[in-house]
């Protein structure tokens, strides 16, 4: 292969993985959706258990647990949500929670409580809603029900897993915050700006090398 041929080669193929990354880095930070507190990826399971909506900008508030659910209202602190009981599923009615300015307004119904595993063991996988007592104790129990389709984490729940009402989990869990941070979009343009250069690098290279040598003629 002629020279002139392999530089330009080899700058296309630099440009194409610098490019690529970026786009790589795009769709898994802004083009699927990751919970907003924790960056964890939402599944279709976390998608149907809990629905949040920002009541002021009217866009949906992704979360991957009770937990983050909560923790999100302090960069939301007006939401309305609605969540699916963590042992029955749609087999129960929906939880249905009201917050605004950073309190709770309601629960339906008010027996609704969230266990925070993750207080003991640090995980989001830690961490329940419950609709009534029996739910609770269930969960306490075994950690979430096989039967469930939309159970989102499937592991018991640590010993001393506490209970509380959504009232007196919220304070804490606002406190918390948002801990995630994705990837900002200028650091994500600019690596495609580079690939872009390197292609543009490589294509001014590749002419000046497949650009015909002139020779100066020979005086007689």
């Amino acid at each position: 292969m002629k020279k002139s041929i392999i530089m330009p080669l080899v700058f296309v193929i630099v440009a194409a993985a610098i490019v690529g990354s970026s786009a790589y880095l795009y769709f898994q930070y802004y083009a699927t959706p990751r919970c907003e507190a924790c960056g964890m990826l939402i599944t279709p399971e976390m998608d149907r258990n809990i629905v949040m909506i920002d009541v002021d900008t009217g866009q949906r508030v992704w979360t991957c647990c009770p937990g983050c659910m909560l923790r999100s209202v302090a960069a939301h602190p007006n939401v309305n949500i609605t969540a699916l009981d963590s042992w029955y599923g749609t087999s129960a009615p929906s939880i249905q929670i009201i917050i605004r300015n950073g309190s709770v307004v309601s629960v339906t119904p008010d027996t609704a409580r969230i266990l925070l595993g993750a207080k003991v063991v640090q995980s989001c996988a830690n961490n329940r809603i419950a609709i009534n007592q029996t739910s609770i104790d269930l969960l306490l129990a075994n950690g979430w029900n096989p039967n469930n389709p939309l159970a989102v984490f499937k592991n018991p729940l640590p010993n001393g897993t506490p209970v509380v009402t959504v009232a007196g989990a919220l304070p804490g869990l606002m406190q918390i915050g948002i801990s995630y941070v994705p990837p900002s979009m200028t650091f994500i343009g600019g690596i495609a700006l580079v690939g872009i250069l390197v292609l543009v690098f490589g294509l001014v290279a590749w002419k000046k090398l497949s650009a015909p040598v002139k020779v100066a003629a020979q005086k007689n």
